[in-house]
């Protein structure tokens, strides 16, 4: 377990969504689809949340997110 917590203090996981619009395709259609299948304020637990950036999107229209990650970083 400590080879994936080095791995992600080595590595800024919070821009690989974000850096480019290539890279951001996963984040809209993972969010798109999961929009599509959740209920409005359902309650979600994302495991292995990394920095949380599904975790905030989902808080930020109104669901109750609980996030739990290995590491310690956000």
């Amino acid at each position: 377990m400590n080879y994936v917590v080095d791995s992600y203090e080595n590595y800024k996981e919070e821009n690989r969504l974000t850096t480019n619009n290539a890279r951001r395709i996963e984040f809209v259609t993972t969010t798109r689809v999961l929009d599509e299948i959740i209920d409005t304020k359902s309650k979600i637990l994302d495991c292995a949340a990394g920095t949380g950036i599904y975790a905030f999107w989902f808080a930020d229209k109104g669901h109750d997110v609980t996030a739990t990650d290995i590491t310690p970083s956000i």
